[in-house]
Formats: structure tokens, sequence, C-alpha cells
């Protein structure tokens, strides 16, 4: 045993430990990793109840001014005992694992805007917000995190096929895969820094994003920008609005089932300048997880967790965003497949194109059409084998031709002569 005088050896610390005598205390040598986990249940206990006295207090200050000011034409909605409050709705909280679970909202700030619903006067907006926030009760503070590591034989598979598939974004696939290995190893949630892939159009970087989604096992919500004008889409209009509305983060994160949901920002480089309302003005705070952990949506005007969301940006003109909203992302230029990996992206993109249309049995595409639609963009490609897909049911076939194709698809080259 060590005592107080001793030299702590490395990895230890001596920890102050509560005692029924509060004369008699007493240190123990505990590891650092577990001195921090205790010292910080303790700190987390301390501010529920800090948070739940204050909340307390002010509700009883407005109780008072409620008395003190004329009737509301609304009556007041009832509000919860505040400790019991918030010890039921963190409930979990300390206990759960932090790489598979996430709290997103606490509960002294659901208890300060169902406070603030009970002043409202409008019976309307009251009963809307107070289903609101019902929901957000019942859900709890904490979200699941997506984490492909979870299931390493799928995550293998999914990797495999990201890579057969689209052979051309392959950096950005592995580093996803690192930063996926790398959560396997702390303790902490899996967590993907904003990506932005720029590149000409018809490359698929839409298509990519909701693979990559899907291997992470993550919902995607698309946003696109081109006809963007102001913020509300990401954080939710102001409730004096009548089309007052919940932002998109706020609805996938604390309505949703994980805390790690993937954004895809679509045209981010066709944003309207120039306007009173800056569409990306809210992607400044949302990509930075020091100020996304406090982000706030307009409509229910409550603060929430968005530090885990993906965000996934996609452009043709990079030099049209900002260079403030750039240094936030990990940039990649997406260029052509070439070569094999043309050959096989033309194949895994003609099959999918086939297998969308829902026709039982339709018959692969061959190597020789893959062949000659290689040198097509996925968008391209997608285009054609449908296009030729539709010649062949047509004439009561289940498979293609090379006849089918249609003759902007081939090579300048090859359109003069006959397919056979």
């Amino acid at each position: 045993m060590f005592s107080i005088q001793d030299d702590v050896p490395a990895g230890f610390r001596l920890s102050g430990i509560a005692r029924p005598h509060p004369h008699r205390p007493f240190e123990l040598l505990l590891p650092l990793a577990l001195a921090d986990e205790l010292r910080e249940k303790e700190q987390e206990r301390a501010r529920i109840a800090q948070a739940a006295r204050e909340a307390e207090e002010d509700l009883r200050r407005e109780e008072f001014r409620t008395r003190s000011s004329p009737p509301a034409a609304a009556p007041a909605a009832p509000v919860p005992n505040p400790i019991a409050f918030v010890t039921a709705f963190e409930r979990g909280v300390l206990r759960r694992r932090r790489d598979r679970q996430h709290p997103v909202l606490r509960g002294e700030e659901l208890l300060r805007v169902i406070g603030r619903i009970a002043t409202l006067r409008d019976k309307d907006y009251q009963k809307r917000e107070l289903e609101l926030t019902k929901k957000l009760e019942l859900a709890g503070a904490l979200r699941g995190v997506a984490n492909p590591a979870f299931r390493p034989q799928k995550w293998a598979k999914a990797l495999e096929y990201l890579r057969e598939a689209h052979p051309h974004f392959a950096e950005v696939t592995d580093f996803v895969a690192r930063r996926v290995t790398l959560s396997t190893h702390g303790r902490q949630p899996l967590r993907i820094p904003p990506i932005h892939l720029w590149g000409d159009p018809g490359l698929g970087k839409t298509h990519y994003a909701n693979d990559l989604a899907r291997a992470l096992g993550a919902p995607i919500r698309r946003h696109s920008f081109e006809n963007a004008q102001t913020t509300s889409m990401l954080l939710g209009t102001e409730r004096h609005w009548s089309t007052a509305s919940q932002g998109m983060i706020f609805q996938e994160i604390c309505l949703g089932r994980v805390a790690n949901p993937v954004f895809l920002l679509d045209e981010l480089d066709k944003a309207p300048r120039g306007s009173q309302y800056d569409p990306l003005a809210a992607l400044h705070s949302l990509l930075e997880p020091v100020t996304a952990c406090r982000a706030r949506d307009a409509s229910l005007d409550i603060e929430f967790d968005a530090s885990l969301a993906t965000y996934i940006a996609t452009s043709n003109d990079p030099s049209r965003v900002p260079e403030s909203l750039r240094s936030r992302f990990r940039e990649f230029h997406i260029q052509p497949p070439t070569g094999a990996d043309a050959l096989l992206a033309a194949r895994v993109v003609a099959t999918a194109a086939t297998q969308q249309l829902g026709i039982g049995g339709f018959a692969a595409t061959c190597p020789a059409i893959c062949k000659k639609l290689a040198h097509l963009t996925a968008r391209e490609i997608y285009q054609a084998v449908q296009d030729a897909a539709a010649r062949a049911v047509d004439a009561g076939r289940f498979h293609l031709l090379l006849a089918d194709l249609p003759l902007d698809a081939l090579d300048p080259d090859e359109r003069g002569t006959t397919l056979h």
C-alpha cells in the first residue's frame, strides 16, 4: 500500500473517497482511467442537482410573475417536478456505454422549454409544442450510436462493395474505414469529420454518399443548397412564422434513433449569395464539434447535441464555397475512374441499374456491354443501361444486347459502326 507521502506510480492517482463519517476520509490508489471516470460521474451528478435547483428556482419566479400579472387567455400547461423530471429523463446517462449511446438532450433544457410553453397564450401553439416535448420526454436523453465496427463481418462486406462500386472514391473509403477502426480502440463514439467531395458532375458523388451511409448503418438526410434561401431547413424556423417547423438536424437527432446520422449537403457551391439570409451560415457552427454540441433549433427554441453528426458535402466548383467552410472539411477531389477500375465500376453500376427496374429474371449485363460503357460517368452509365433495358423488354427479351445501347452512350469512333 502507498501512503500520501509515497511516490504515486505512473498510470495511477490518489483519489479521495467519501465515507459515512465526514471526519475520517481516506484515499485509494486508482488507475487514471477509473479515477477520471469516477470524477466525471461525480461532476455529472453535481451538475444535474444544480440544474434541477436552478430550474426549480426559475419556476418559482415564473409562478410569482404569473400570479402578479393578469390571467392568460389559455390555461397554463402543467409543469413537472424539476428534480424528479431531470432524474427520470437522464436515467441511464451515467451508466451508458459511451461508444454505443450518446446523450443528445439535457433534462434541464427540456424542462426550460416546457416552462416557456406553460406561459404561451396561444392554445394551438401550446398544444402542438407540448405534444412535441412529450415525444422528447418519452424518448429520453440517450440515442444510439451507429457504428459498423459492432458487426465486423457485415462491415467487411460493405467495404468490399464500396471499393468495387466506387473505385474512384477509394481515398474517401479508406479515410472513413480508418475512423471506424480508431473507434474500436477507444471508449468514445464514432465521429467522422466533415467530408467535402468535389469534382465534375455525374461522377456518382451523391450515389456514393448514400452507399456510404448504408455501410455505416446510419440514416441519411439530403439537403440541396441549389435553391436554399435560409438556414431554416437545417435549424428550423422561428415560432412566429405561420409555417414554423423543426429543422432536419433536430428531427434526425432528437426525434430519430441515432446520435450520428449522415447529412448530405448537396450542391454546396450553388448556394445563393448576396441574400439577406445566408443559407450556409449555420454550417460554421454545425461543422465544429465544440459548438455543435450546443446546436439550437429555432422552432422549439431548444438546445441539443449535434456533435456526432456526419456531414458529406458535394460540389462541382470548390472555389465557389467560402474558405471559412472549406477549412472545416476534409476535402477529396474525385476524378473519373480509369482502366480496370472503370470496367469494374461500369459492371457494378450497370447491375444496379437493371436491379432498380424491378424486373424479375432480367439477366446481368455482359462484360462486352460494360466495356462499351466504361468511358462514361456513373450517371451516364445508369441512364444508358435503363434505356437499353427498355428497348430489350420492348423486344420481348430479358437480357441486353449491344444493339440496345443508345448511340450517344458509345465512343465517338464507334457511333458510325454497326453493333453486333
